[in-house]
């Protein structure tokens, strides 16, 4: 079950009725000097893992002793309560300490996720959806939307129906992502769902869910005035029931609508109530999203000056957590910022920086698509600036750097300078580019097993190959890598 493991997990979900907790560790130590187990190390982290055939052999003998889906029923549990702790304590001084455990735990989230999604022996489906929803938080803080959606759509479809707090929580998620996605019809669906299923309730956070969700769809398809009228009474309901991360939410969407009916003011009131809750927690994901949207109100309204230190901050929260959704949109509207003031070159490859990194994303876009004017009229301007041969090639150059490179570019700790292209000797197999046309869809190494009806293992090896080949380090260069050559 275990794609590695902390001793942590090891000791809830591994118990033997003749071993005191404590003394796993001596059998994992053990089990390490027989070369069964790797112990790996990461700063104060330790993890032991073992080999895909010891692993493959090991569950066929769980299997054959009856004990197998008791194990994997343990395993799956052990990570929902895992996921609902990091979502509990997500506003927080800890959140990046969890978003570097979840990280950690991808493989076994995944595992336990299918199992409790396909375990037909008494997985209760609404705890199924609730450990769906509470790992939302994490999947958008690194930018991964389209796995978010993924999972949370085959847990809503298999929800019982009930109108309960988890599943009001589970269609406003569903329906922020699909809106950061661009896929506006799936949103007015959710929103119908989450209205539907208030009027099953009496349950004030059921309706609240579905008055953020409604509200946020509003603000997709124009219509700010129900949404600023919707909006603006959830945040003192979330704020009674102590729940600070839809709270922070109410108001950052709040401030959007305001910015985009021109209530800057309303709009700054909004986003420095976000930045007290967030900054008094030690909080940094959705600080970094308040700070972008003040950043863009203040230089809507002329203060130049102040945008660029505001999005400097939140550039620099970004690169932490390697979120590249983040990422492009703060660099998006460096790009606007740095057009405005005739540096054509700078804000071209900025533009191309953020295409690349939100394709990674599976989101269509990096703004409301209220905002797109400014992206367009940041390109016209460079291109018409540099000339088309010029621009592309800026494009391409901003099209080329991996998360950190862009950032460092934009805070001018560096000057752009493109990865190394592949020559004759380091061409990709037929097989080692169609894998690496997947990785530039989004897909992880488990989806594109899947797709190619192959092994996990064998997908590593070709990743790990091709970033090889290529002298690259990320899933990000590999992607826009891809995106440059299939312009050749």
């Amino acid at each position: 079950m275990f794609a590695g493991v902390e001793l942590d997990a090891a000791e809830r979900v591994c118990r033997w009725d003749d071993l005191e907790p404590g003394d796993l560790l001596d059998v994992l130590t053990s089990l390490v000097d027989k070369s069964i187990l790797i112990r790996e190390e990461s700063g104060p982290v330790v993890r032991f893992r073992m080999l895909e055939t010891l692993r493959d052999h090991g569950r066929e003998k769980a299997r054959e002793s009856g004990e197998l889906a008791d194990l994997r029923r343990r395993h799956a549990d052990w990570y929902r309560q895992l996921a609902q702790g990091a979502e509990a304590g997500w506003i927080g001084a800890r959140q990046l300490d969890w978003i570097d455990r979840l990280d950690r735990e991808q493989p076994n989230l995944r595992e336990a996720l299918e199992f409790a999604l396909t375990d037909d022996t008494g997985t209760d489906s609404d705890s199924v959806l609730a450990f769906a929803a509470a790992l939302q938080p994490f999947w958008y803080s690194l930018g991964r939307l389209g796995e978010g959606r993924r999972w949370l759509d085959r847990a809503l479809a298999a929800a019982s129906g009930t109108a309960s707090t988890v599943h009001a929580r589970a269609l406003y998620w569903d329906c922020s992502l699909a809106g950061a996605q661009g896929d506006l019809a799936a949103t007015a669906a959710l929103v119908t769902e989450a209205r539907a299923l208030a009027q099953q309730s009496t349950d004030p956070v059921v309706h609240a869910y579905a008055e953020l969700a409604e509200g946020m769809h509003e603000i997709y398809t124009g219509d700010l005035a129900a949404a600023c009228a919707r909006l603006e009474g959830i945040h003192d309901m979330f704020a009674a029931q102590g729940d600070l991360l839809a709270q922070v939410s109410a108001l950052l969407y709040l401030g959007w609508a305001r910015e985009l009916r021109q209530d800057t003011a309303g709009a700054l009131d909004c986003y420095q109530k976000a930045l007290a809750i967030t900054e008094s927690h030690g909080e940094s994901v959705s600080r970094s999203y308040a700070l972008w949207a003040a950043a863009v109100a203040v230089w809507r309204q002329g203060d130049r000056d102040r945008a660029l230190r505001l999005l400097r901050q939140g550039l620099v929260l970004v690169r932490r957590r390697k979120d590249p959704f983040m990422a492009a949109t703060c660099l998006e509207a460096l790009a606007w910022i740095v057009s405005a003031e005739g540096s054509a070159r700078r804000a071209a490859v900025l533009l191309g920086a953020a295409q690349a990194l939100v394709r990674v994303t599976g989101a269509s876009t990096v703004v409301f698509p209220n905002l797109l004017v400014h992206h367009e009229e940041c390109e016209r301007t460079t291109r018409r600036a540099l000339g088309p041969r010029a621009f592309e090639a800026a494009h391409r150059e901003g099209g080329s750097l991996d998360l950190d490179a862009a950032v460092a570019y934009a805070l001018g700790e560096e000057p752009a300078a493109a990865p190394p292209t592949p020559g004759p000797s380091t061409e990709l197999t037929k097989r080692e580019r169609h894998v690496a046309d997947l990785v530039a869809e989004g897909l992880t190494n488990k989806a594109i097993a899947t797709r190619l009806v192959i092994s996990p293992r064998t997908v590593d090896g070709h990743v790990d190959r091709i970033l090889t080949k290529l002298g690259f380090t990320s899933r990000t260069q590999i992607a826009a890598w891809v995106v440059e050559h299939q312009r050749h």
